[in-house]
């Protein structure tokens, strides 16, 4: 199944139609890739694969991720981490190559994250291509 982002990738802002432009240049990028063979595009933006736990740590990989992982104006936000309480707090998260490591010095045993899981969620986590990635939660809660 295939999917695009229709997340705001600019804050909010007065100009809607930057965000309609934004949105059309993306859906072009997904028919060249997907219906016109050019299959070496970037057509989106990462998309959660999987999740590994690591001590206090729980890191992110993705397909999708283009040439690498950035943080849209230099930081990732809107990360959420809970453990086996299933309380979700703010979180920090880094890149690190590849993937996105998430932790919180409120949660010493992770087993969760979200991104971007809310109405107001801007995304921050982009490949290098410009393509921001999509909202996604590691739990089935």
């Amino acid at each position: 199944m295939w999917r695009l982002v229709n997340q705001r990738s600019r804050r909010l802002s007065h100009r809607p139609a930057l965000d309609e432009l934004d949105l059309g240049q993306r859906l072009a990028l997904w028919a060249l890739a997907r219906d016109h063979g050019q299959k070496d595009l970037v057509c989106c933006g990462p998309i959660y694969q999987g999740m590994k736990v690591e001590g206090g740590k729980i890191r992110l990989s993705f397909d999708h991720s283009g040439s690498g992982l950035v943080a849209k104006d230099g930081t990732l936000a809107n990360f959420v981490i809970a453990g086996a309480d299933k309380k979700f707090v703010p979180a920090k998260a880094t890149i690190e190559n590849m993937t996105v490591v998430v932790s919180s010095d409120q949660v010493a045993k992770p087993v969760a994250v979200r991104y971007a899981f809310d109405n107001a969620g801007v995304p921050s986590l982009f490949n290098k291509e410009g393509l921001p990635a999509s909202s996604f939660r590691t739990d089935e809660w």
